[in-house]
C-alpha cells in the first residue's frame, strides 16, 4: 500500500469515528430568523379590579355554658344548639348551609384553682344567602340560644363572580397591552405576536366583623333585626403578557 493510500485511510477512519461520537447526528439547523428567542420581547403586568355587591353573609354562632358535671353540661349545649339550627332552619337557612366548625369540652376552675365544673362550646358557621332577612335571621338564632348564646363575628362573600371576573381580566389585560404598545413605540419597535400570558387572581376583598357577642339580652324576640350592611366587594385579577418585538 503506498503513503497516499494509507492518509486516505486514516482520513476515513477519522471522519467515521466523529460520525459515531456524534450519534449520526447532523449538523444543529439553524434557527429560523423570526423565531423569538426564549427571554426576547417586551413584558408588563397589567391589573384589573371590579367591585361587586356581596351575596352571601357567613356568621359564626352557637352556644357556650358552664355546669357542674361534664354530662349535664354535653346535654344542655346539645339541646341549646338544636333549638339555634331550628332558629335558621326556620329562617329558611339550608341544610347544607350549616356547618359545625367547632365543639370544646374542659374543665372550669374557680379563683383558687379548684375545679368547679365543666364548660362545653358548640358553634356553628352558617351561610345566609338573603341578605335583606340576614339581620333577623341571626337575631332568631341568638335568641334561641338564650343567654348561653355566643356570635364570633360576620363576614361577606361574593360567590356568584364569573360576570366581574371576567371584566376584570378584561381591563387587566387592556392595561398591558396599552404598557406593551407604548414601550414598542419607545424602543422604535412594533408589537408583534403574544408569547405567554400568566394570570393571578386574588380572593374579593369584603367587610369583615370580627365582634364578639355573648348572651341574648340584647336579641329578646322584641328585638328589632341586627342591622346589616353589606357594602361592596372587590375582585382584582393581575396578567403578565410577553409580547414578541417586530
Amino acid at each position: 500500500m503506498n503513503r497516499s493510500a494509507v492518509a486516505g485511510t486514516v482520513a476515513v477512519g477519522l471522519i467515521a469515528g466523529a460520525f459515531l461520537l456524534s450519534g449520526g447526528r447532523g449538523a444543529s439547523p439553524a434557527r429560523a430568523v423570526d423565531e423569538p428567542a426564549a427571554d426576547s420581547g417586551v413584558v408588563v403586568d397589567g391589573t384589573g379590579k371590579v367591585t361587586g355587591t356581596p351575596d352571601v353573609l357567613r356568621a359564626t354562632l352557637g352556644v357556650s355554658l358552664r355546669r357542674d358535671n361534664v354530662g349535664t353540661a354535653l346535654q344542655d349545649a346539645n339541646s341549646l344548639q338544636e333549638k339555634v339550627r331550628k332558629a335558621l332552619k326556620g329562617d329558611g337557612v339550608a341544610a347544607e348551609d350549616l356547618q359545625t366548625s367547632d365543639v370544646s369540652i374542659s374543665p372550669s376552675y374557680d379563683n383558687r384553682g379548684k375545679r368547679n365544673g365543666y364548660s362545653v362550646s358548640e358553634t356553628l358557621t352558617v351561610k345566609l344567602r338573603n341578605l335583606k332577612k340576614a339581620g333577623q335571621a341571626i337575631t332568631d338564632a341568638v335568641s334561641a340560644g338564650g343567654d348561653a348564646a355566643v356570635l364570633n363575628g360576620v363576614s361577606f362573600a361574593l360567590e356568584d363572580n364569573a360576570a366581574l371576573l371576567q371584566k376584570a381580566r378584561d381591563a387587566a389585560y387592556a392595561e398591558a397591552k396599552a404598557k406593551a404598545e407604548r414601550y414598542a413605540e419607545l424602543s422604535g419597535r412594533g408589537l408583534g405576536k403574544v408569547l405567554l400570558v400568566a394570570e393571578t387572581t386574588s380572593p374579593p376583598v369584603q367587610p369583615v366583623s370580627d365582634g364578639f357577642a355573648s348572651g341574648a339580652a340584647a336579641f329578646d324576640k322584641a328585638a328589632s333585626p341586627v342591622p346589616i350592611d353589606a357594602g361592596t366587594s372587590q375582585v382584582s385579577v393581575s396578567v403578565t403578557v410577553r409580547w414578541a418585538l417586530q
